[in-house]
């Protein structure tokens, strides 16, 4: 199979609708955070999905950034021509950012019925585990 080079239309579509949804998921990533930052204090496992809660916020909100700078970048109404290496250096920062944002936010679902009991950690552990692998999965076939 041979590699096949982006086009700036595709780009520019991805990153209209990779805005939206990093910024929805960011914003479901902070509010994790700040609620588990505010209601426990002290615990292992707090401490686990207080990290990567953080992790998912900076994560998608670097995708966010990145997204929407592609967005003013590959416009058809830019007065110049952007660099192509800028354009490959947002591209790669929006992927990855929504990539590792959407793994660390699956992974502070997992952690977080740890806080209730065992049984329930287990349930979301394996939740957010299929999850992973889902997206894992999904991301290279598409």
């Amino acid at each position: 199979m041979q590699m096949q080079e982006i086009t700036t239309s595709y780009m520019l579509t991805a990153a209209e609708q990779m805005a939206f949804v990093s910024a929805f998921l960011g914003g479901v990533s902070a509010t994790i955070l700040v609620t588990i930052a505010v209601l426990t204090k002290g615990r292992r496992v707090a401490n686990l999905i207080l990290i990567t809660s953080a992790l998912a916020a900076c994560s998608l909100l670097i995708s966010v950034i990145a997204s929407l700078r592609l967005v003013i970048a590959l416009h058809p109404d830019l007065p110049f021509t952007p660099e192509q290496s800028q354009v490959y250096f947002l591209w790669f920062s929006m992927i990855n950012g929504y990539g590792l944002g959407v793994m660390s936010l699956l992974t502070s679902i997992g952690l977080s019925g740890w806080l209730r009991s065992k049984l329930v950690g287990v349930i979301t552990s394996i939740f957010a585990f299929v999850g992973i692998l889902f997206f894992v999965f999904a991301s290279i076939f598409g």
